[in-house]
């Protein structure tokens, strides 16, 4: 037998296909006689199998097709219900977590990039070992409810461990609908590009008035510490009482582009895996695609003006040259942020956030 790696190439909302393992055995599994492929057609196939589903996008971009629908019972629980379950002591609302995240593994899988677990009834499951980051989180996602009109989670629930527990803490939150925009970024058209742009613009704009409660000007949602995988690996920094303390932290802290900025409520972390976008169906019957949320506010807090931008750059050389063009029309709206980049650019050169 001929033995292949599986791996899915996604450039649409479509799911892919189950595949029992990632190592395929070439041959008559049947056992029936029948022949085999040839291993070369499979080689050639892989080498092509992105433009053919380009094609096929091409192909099918014109038909309608209604988006399915699923019982978003996050929305339906965040009121009466869910004020009730939060009498519940945190130890059975812990317990019920744990199997939930244990369920929803054997129905969904478990997300590839982080400790995040759908649920069953349009809900989501994020736990963590580091309970500052989720109790940031869950506060960051009430800021935003109330605050603005940014489609993002609703925080449901939070359960954190006891003092001194090396539990997880846990976050349930509604499902945002839709597909990432890494994984079908290639199939939006150039006017569906120029809407999700319009849409981002609107929601940072939004993020920018939310006030700041806390003394300290630098500092997360909650006004403590930051976190931020880009400094130091995740070690708190501050909270900062104004930007020079702050740029103290990173490399290059005395260069004239590490000051004089204004200090805004910052996502942190905006790259197209946490970009949602979804189909869309206007009244003419045309298609297109909308944003429909912006997840992981982890390391949400009030930092300088240009970090959001940098740190979406911060994996350009993941994403292609056209939504790196798109993020770059986005920021171009709030200011001229090159010389901040080209100065985070060298301290990633140097290992920084590594």
């Amino acid at each position: 037998m001929i033995e292949f790696r599986v791996e899915h190439i996604l450039i649409d909302d479509e799911q892919p296909v189950d595949v029992n393992g990632v190592i395929a055995l070439l041959g008559d599994h049947s056992r029936q006689g029948i022949e085999k492929a040839d291993a070369r057609l499979i080689g050639s196939h892989a080498r092509f199998c992105k433009s053919i589903q380009l094609v096929k996008l091409a192909r099918d971009i014109a038909p309608v097709r209604i988006p399915s629908q699923s019982l978003d019972l996050g929305r339906v629980l965040q009121h009466p219900l869910m004020r009730l379950w939060r009498l519940f002591p945190s130890a059975r609302r812990r317990m019920t977590y744990e199997l939930l995240r244990k369920i929803g593994n054997r129905f969904y899988s478990k997300d590839e990039y982080a400790l995040v677990q759908r649920l069953p009834f349009g809900l989501y499951l994020k736990c963590n070992s580091d309970s500052d980051t989720i109790r940031n989180e869950y506060n960051a996602l009430q800021v935003l409810e109330q605050k603005t009109s940014i489609p993002a989670p609703r925080a449901l629930d939070i359960v954190s461990p006891d003092t001194g527990d090396d539990d997880f803490s846990y976050l349930l939150m509604s499902r945002v609908p839709g597909t990432s925009l890494a994984t079908c970024q290639d199939a939006l058209s150039d006017q569906d590009c120029a809407t999700v742009s319009a849409q981002l613009k609107d929601c940072i704009s939004q993020m920018r008035d939310i006030p700041n409660p806390s003394k300290m000007a630098i500092c997360n949602t909650l006004g403590e510490a930051c976190r931020d995988p880009r400094i130091r690996d995740w070690a708190p920094i501050g909270p900062c009482p104004d930007e020079a303390s702050f740029s103290q932290h990173l490399r290059f802290s005395d260069e004239p582009s590490r000051r004089g900025h204004k200090i805004v409520f910052t996502h942190g972390d905006l790259n197209p895996r946490n970009i949602m976008v979804e189909r869309t169906t206007n009244s003419t019957g045309a298609r297109g695609w909308r944003l429909s949320g912006i997840i992981d506010w982890e390391t949400a807090g009030y930092y300088p003006d240009y970090w959001d931008y940098t740190k979406s750059m911060f994996e350009s050389f993941r994403w292609t040259r056209r939504y790196n063009n798109m993020i770059e029309g986005v920021f171009s709206e709030f200011g001229d942020y090159s010389e901040e980049l080209a100065v985070e650019k060298r301290a990633w050169e140097s290992g920084d956030g590594i």
